[in-house]
């Protein structure tokens, strides 16, 4: 029931809203271990209301927000809002549990002002609880609402490369790179169902239903998805009705009216929450030829290998064909092969990564890292 605890957390909307906010700002955004940011210059008056917008519609705009996340059930994502050189004028958080795995979520927040900003941001506060939550924000007030379309993407991708800080850590990614590379991994990460899992399901459907019980295997298939979806509000109607286009069920049959004619439901109907498509480049060994077609310049696709949509033909094929070389280098010295078949030139890599690390480990043993205090351990003596 509960999802990934490592992933990513995605911008999918092209204009980042601050509903009835005041002033025009950069907003820093920060997780546990990672930050990212929308510059000043992409902030915006709106035309229609009060407030600013930010324009996120460019691909690399999108992709430099990215923020992966270690650890998303305790990670909330603290929106900065900074006017000035000084201390952050305003506030947003968005808690990563409430968004469900690789599902595009309107997210709806409200800005906090207070002057206690580490007693808002280092606790569980929502609209529901501040103003009985824990003293010492007195003082909080809403001043404008945050709004745009996200997602937490499951799984890791190539933003988790930040996360490399030892050897242990490296080899994880790496391991990760080589699988996608083969093509054993996706990009996206799809909720699978052990084999006996299924077969309990089924059989719990089936239960107590006379209909499913005497109806022939083929006729079964219709009502029981293997994804674990029960069609059985659905009797008498076919259940594409109740799917939109890319085969996803967007309406709850018996509960709720259908999408297309329950009878004879045309596959080529358009439904209404078609924005967002879940397709991200690279998915398997299945559909990689079609893939790489995109990425010579065969066909030039609006959708790049992070999942972002966008117009500008030109600068999605760019970053696609960026992204194409940098993993083609990596493969290849993965497997050794051109300037890496030289040991001489391995000598050097592995210095060059070990300096990296060195690196890394010496600044956080400066700073303290991204991650927080942790949890120290309680003991008891007796006497």
């Amino acid at each position: 029931m509960l999802g990934w605890d490592v992933g990513t957390f995605e911008f999918q909307s092209d204009q980042v809203v601050a509903e009835d906010y005041k002033h025009s700002a950069k907003i820093r955004m920060r997780t546990g271990g990672s930050i990212g940011k929308l510059g000043r210059h992409l902030c915006h008056s709106r035309h229609e209301g009060s407030g600013y917008y930010w324009d996120t519609s460019k691909v690399d705009t999108k992709r430099n927000a990215r923020l992966p996340v270690k650890h998303r059930y305790r990670s909330p994502v603290v929106f900065e809002f900074h006017t000035g050189r000084g201390k952050p004028d305003a506030y947003a958080m968005l808690w990563l549990q409430h968004l469900v795995d690789n599902e595009t979520t309107d997210i709806d927040i409200p800005i906090w002002k207070t002057s206690a900003p580490s007693r808002l941001t280092q606790n569980y506060i929502t609209e529901e609880n501040y103003r009985t939550s824990m003293p010492g924000l007195e003082d909080l007030e809403v001043v404008g609402r945050l709004k745009l379309k996200g997602r937490f993407k499951a799984g890791m991708d190539e933003s988790h490369r930040s996360f490399v800080t030892d050897n242990d850590s490296r080899e994880t990614y790496e391991s990760w790179e080589a699988c996608l590379s083969e093509g054993i991994r996706q990009h996206l990460v799809e909720k699978e169902l052990p084999e006996r899992i299924q077969t309990l399901h089924d059989e719990s459907l089936t239960e107590g239903r006379d209909m499913l019980k005497q109806a022939e295997p083929e006729e079964k298939e219709k009502w029981l998805s293997k994804e674990g979806t029960d069609w059985s509000g659905a009797f008498g109607h076919d259940p594409k009705a109740y799917m939109d286009g890319k085969g996803r069920k967007r309406r709850e049959p018996g509960a709720e009216p259908p999408l297309h004619d329950p009878h004879a439901p045309s596959e080529d109907e358009d439904d209404d929450d078609d924005s967002d498509d879940d397709d991200l480049g690279i998915q398997d060994g299945s559909n990689r030829k079609s893939v790489d077609t995109t990425r010579t310049g065969t066909t030039i696709g609006t959708m790049d290998t992070n999942g972002t949509t966008g117009t500008d033909g030109g600068s999605i094929y760019d970053a696609t064909e960026k992204d194409s070389n940098r993993q083609n280098k990596r493969t290849e010295e993965r497997k050794q092969r051109g300037l890496m078949q030289w040991k001489p030139a391995r000598n050097v890599k592995f210095a060059k990564d070990e300096g990296k690390l060195g690196l890394k480990r010496l600044k956080e043993k400066l700073t303290g890292g991204l991650e927080g205090r942790q949890p120290g351990i309680e003991t008891e003596t007796g006497t």
